[in-house]
């Protein structure tokens, strides 16, 4: 049985298994994996509340499935999504970074290039 220590608490595997780790936090035994049971850990050192370290391998797994990094090339300007949600695209546009939806940063990309050409064709009369 391994152990260790984290912010002041013990923390033992459970059985043979190195994957398992365990504290105890008052009178609960929590368990779960090692980066998950640290959180709980964290959480009830800022918090003095206790959470049940398979609330955290919920959230690191829905972390795991989300899409691969997409990036797309818009008149001349790289889109990028490096998650897969749906508004989580960004780009560096005119020196700044913009973010939001894909449809959303073509629009205003769209809306500068037109007004851009309008302003030079203005300037040639």
């Amino acid at each position: 049985m391994a152990a260790a220590t984290y912010r002041g608490f013990v923390l033992k595997t459970a059985g043979n298994s190195t994957e398992v780790w365990q504290v105890q936090i008052k009178n609960h035994v929590l368990s779960g994996s090692m980066a998950a049971v640290k959180k709980s850990i964290d959480w009830f050192c800022d918090t003095a509340s206790i959470i049940d370290p398979k609330e955290f391998s919920s959230l690191a797994e829905k972390k795991t499935q989300t899409g691969s990094p997409v990036q797309e090339n818009f008149n001349g300007y790289t889109l990028k999504n490096d998650t897969g949600d749906a508004n989580s695209w960004y780009c560096f546009f005119n020196g700044r970074l913009i973010k939001g939806g894909k449809l959303a940063i073509q629009k205003h990309i769209e809306a500068y290039l037109l007004a851009k050409q309008k302003a030079e064709q203005q300037q040639k009369k």
